[in-house]
């Protein structure tokens, strides 16, 4: 599976080297989008496309964003709505819903959804 990140910069950065940091090798199926602050959601759009290409194209994917309703957002839906692919999408992007997706990345999505669900609702706890 592949696990595209769209989000404000430089959050997607630091998401990628906290993962490597955990598995001490790149995470080759998480394809970060940063959004800079100047972006519109027309630029976001083609980024995530130009990306998706550049990664083979791949018929079905798991889309993660930071906030619904802000530009990365934004711009991710509306390159989803061209319906060039089959996904499964979320917000509110952590570090346990990325590990559980990439400990996951071989499953089939159902499955995959069904991990990222769980570490979603039970990856945080009140200190």
């Amino acid at each position: 599976m592949i696990f595209f990140l769209v989000c404000h910069d430089p959050l997607g950065k630091a998401f990628i080297e906290a993962m490597r940091h955990s598995y001490q090798q790149a995470i080759n199926e998480l394809i970060v989008v940063d959004v800079l602050p100047n972006h519109t959601p027309e630029q976001v759009c083609n980024l995530v496309h130009t990306a998706w290409i550049e990664n083979n194209s791949p018929k079905t994917i798991i889309a993660f964003t930071d906030i619904i309703g802000a530009t990365p957002s934004n711009g991710l839906h509306l390159w989803l709505s061209k319906g060039m692919v089959y996904y499964r999408g979320f917000s509110g992007v952590n570090i346990p819903i990325l590990l559980s997706a990439i400990n996951h990345k071989d499953h089939n999505i159902e499955m995959i959804v069904d991990k990222i669900k769980y570490a979603a609702q039970y990856g945080t706890e009140q200190l």
